[in-house]
C-alpha cells in the first residue's frame, strides 16, 4: 500500500501506469489538516501488522536487486508493506523513529509528487527482478 496526499493529473498519470503492471498495489490518498491528524489517519490505514516504510532522504539507499530481495523477503513473511510518502511538510523525528524502515531514494531533495512515481517505477522493477522478467538489466 502506498499513502500519499494531494497530486497533479500527471503524477497520477505515472502512478496509474505502474499500478496497472502490480495488480496488489493499493493506493490511497489521505488528506487533512492539521499534519499530526493526517499521520494518524496513514497509520491507521496501514494497519498493525504492515511494515511500514518512510520514504524519506535520510533513509536506507537500496540497490534495485537489494530491495527486490527486501520485498521477497517481505512477501515470504506474508506481510502487507505500507510505503508513506510524506507532503512538503515531510515526517517528523517522531515519526521516523516509529517507522520499520526509513528509504532513502536519494540525498536529493524529491518534490513529493515525483516520489510517487519512483517508488511505484521501483517496486514494479523489484517485482520483474523477482520474477525473472526482462525489465530489469543488471
Amino acid at each position: 500500500m502506498l499513502v500519499f496526499g494531494k497530486a497533479p493529473s500527471w503524477v497520477d498519470e505515472g502512478v496509474g501506469e505502474y499500478s496497472k503492471r502490480i495488480p496488489n498495489l493499493s493506493l490511497e490518498r489521505i488528506a487533512g489538516n492539521p499534519v499530526r491528524t493526517r499521520m494518524r489517519r496513514m497509520l491507521t490505514t496501514c494497519g498493525n501488522r504492515a511494515v511500514r516504510v518512510y520514504l524519506d532522504q535520510s533513509g536506507k539507499s537500496f540497490t534495485s536487486e537489494s530491495l527486490a530481495r527486501r520485498c521477497s523477503s517481505w512477501e515470504q513473511q506474508g506481510r502487507d508493506v505500507c510505503l508513506l510518502i510524506g507532503d512538503d511538510v515531510g515526517f517528523s523525528k517522531e515519526d521516523l523513529a516509529n517507522a520499520d524502515l526509513v528509504w532513502s531514494l536519494s540525498t536529493l531533495t524529491l518534490p513529493h509528487q515525483l516520489t510517487r512515481i519512483l517508488v511505484c517505477e521501483q517496486i514494479y522493477r523489484a517485482q520483474t527482478i523477482n520474477l525473472g522478467h526482462g525489465y530489469h538489466r543488471s
